[in-house]
């Protein structure tokens, strides 16, 4: 597993599923700067257990994990390799 692919796979999914057209989001943007809210975001974390078949436990569901698709990308290879 890849962070970049991680990354991208997120992004993708946030534009097409989560954002209202025309937002843009970078890696490191804010999920509030952006208008994702919590709902969206556990939207995102179940995104991530499909996709990638990488269980999230409860513990890592921080917000300090859940504010970026690069924070969540990481807390995602974390739970992956542990």
């Amino acid at each position: 597993m890849d962070e970049q692919i991680i990354c991208a796979e997120l992004r993708k999914f946030l534009k097409s599923s989560i954002l209202a057209e025309g937002v843009e989001i970078e890696k490191d943007t804010l999920f509030k700067d952006v208008g994702i809210d919590s709902y969206s975001v556990i939207e995102t974390v179940l995104f991530i257990e499909r996709k990638f078949g990488v269980a999230l436990p409860d513990e890592a569901l921080t917000p300090e994990n859940l504010k970026s698709i690069e924070s969540l990308a990481n807390c995602t290879m974390k739970c992956a390799n542990d």
